[in-house]
């Protein structure tokens, strides 16, 4: 259409169906004032016919002023975008919200092409209105919805936040605390049994034998809890660890830990790649990977294999399968509790440690870990992590050291 020849009203001959449209038409000029507009947009915003001759205003009108949009911000856009078109700019289109009567609302949609007159100069700019009520509502019910739920994580994530550093807090106070008085209850015992000597009474040194083992268990478990409350606040050094090579590294110290072990290893050489902290992801399989060879000790022919499998979600999982003696996943409602183990301590080596520690390394890298299969035949865990990482601590803040 060639704008140099348009008209910024309607001819004689379309004034009925442009007056009836089921739309609001307007046209504006540079300086916000109407310059025509159909009967419908009159009608539903309640202005009086009267001051109207063939839809031009009887005096000149601010368009904003008219429909009592008092919000500078609107003004200041529809100002900036009738001199765009005035200047014969390029700009996109413009959307703004008037009220209306009874609580209605109202959209304009300003054009991007000018009207211009019989000598090709700006004119005005048509614009577009249509009953946005329903839309303005839902659109401010959604907002609302967004700030409250917005509202509910920061107050959420904040308490966790807390929550956490009140554990870390008091787990590495507690655990400093009782070194001390440990270290003392195991120097006596050492002492007392140098004075008793081999030939003293064999009840009192049995005595003292539960007691040394107890000493050494319980420095252990503090040990475990310093390093529990240590991965809370170690920062992630992020980089991209292909999950193969890596396994080799562990399997490496394994094998040279228990050179006595007939394990037959298979591992997966095209295990995923992920983006984490390569030291911590190391922990990980060293702790389900000794989980497994402590488990499968009983075993003439042990196995322990590392894989993947894609999920439902397309998602690559990494597993460490063992046929070692396994346990009874029904009765182990607290596997990655600390200090909870499915067997005795005098049957297998640990303190209930390893599997604590794997879930905060893995949910720190935004993944998750769980038991995936347990039985007499041995038993299968499983670890997500996420191509990307997300660190919770570059999104809520750091916790204390």
């Amino acid at each position: 259409m060639d704008n140099t020849t348009a008209s910024h009203e309607p001819t004689d001959g379309l004034s009925t169906p442009y007056d009836r449209a089921p739309c609001g038409l307007v046209s504006i000029d540079a300086e916000l004032r109407v310059v025509h507009m159909n009967q419908t947009l009159i009608g539903w915003l309640a202005l009086d016919p009267a001051e109207f001759t063939g839809g031009r205003p009887n005096k000149p009108t601010d368009f904003l002023s008219l429909v009592q949009q008092n919000d500078p911000h609107p003004r200041a856009l529809l100002g900036s975008h009738l001199a765009l078109l005035s200047r014969g700019a390029h700009c996109a289109p413009l959307e703004i919200d008037i009220p209306g009567p009874g609580d209605r609302v109202f959209r304009v949609e300003v054009g991007i092409e000018p009207v211009l007159d019989a000598k090709g100069a700006f004119a005005c700019a048509s614009a577009v209105v249509l009953d946005a009520t329903g839309r303005s509502m839902a659109e401010r019910r959604v907002a609302e919805l967004q700030r409250e739920l917005e509202q509910r994580v920061t107050r959420r994530t904040n308490q966790l936040v807390a929550a956490n550093k009140d554990i870390d807090v008091f787990s590495h106070s507690v655990s400093h605390d009782l070194r001390a008085p440990l270290r003392h209850i195991s120097s006596f015992v050492a002492l007392t049994q140098e004075r008793l000597g081999p030939g003293a009474d064999s009840q009192l040194l049995q005595y003292q034998t539960s007691i040394a083992k107890a000493s050494k268990r319980m420095g252990l478990m503090i040990e475990g809890l310093l390093e529990y409350a240590r991965m809370g606040r170690v920062s992630l050094a992020r980089q991209q660890v292909p999950l193969s090579p890596l396994v080799h590294g562990v399997v490496r110290h394994l094998r040279a830990e228990h050179p006595a072990r007939a394990i037959e290893w298979v591992i997966d050489d095209d295990l995923p790649q992920v983006r984490g902290d390569a030291i911590l992801l190391a922990e990980v399989l060293r702790n389900l990977l000794e989980n497994a060879v402590n488990f499968t000790r009983a075993r003439p022919a042990a196995r322990i294999e590392i894989g993947q499998w894609i999920d439902s979600t397309g998602e690559r999982v990494v597993f460490v399968r063992d046929n070692g003696v396994g346990f009874d996943l029904e009765h182990a409602p607290n596997l990655f509790a600390l200090f909870q183990r499915q067997h005795h301590s005098m049957d297998f080596e640990g303190i209930g440690t390893g599997l604590a520690l794997a879930q905060r390394i893995v949910e720190r890298h935004g993944g998750r870990i769980w038991c995936d299969e347990a039985s007499s035949e041995g038993c299968t865990f499983a670890i997500s992590l996420p191509a990307q990482v997300i660190d919770p601590e570059s999104e809520f803040g750091r916790l204390p050291s």
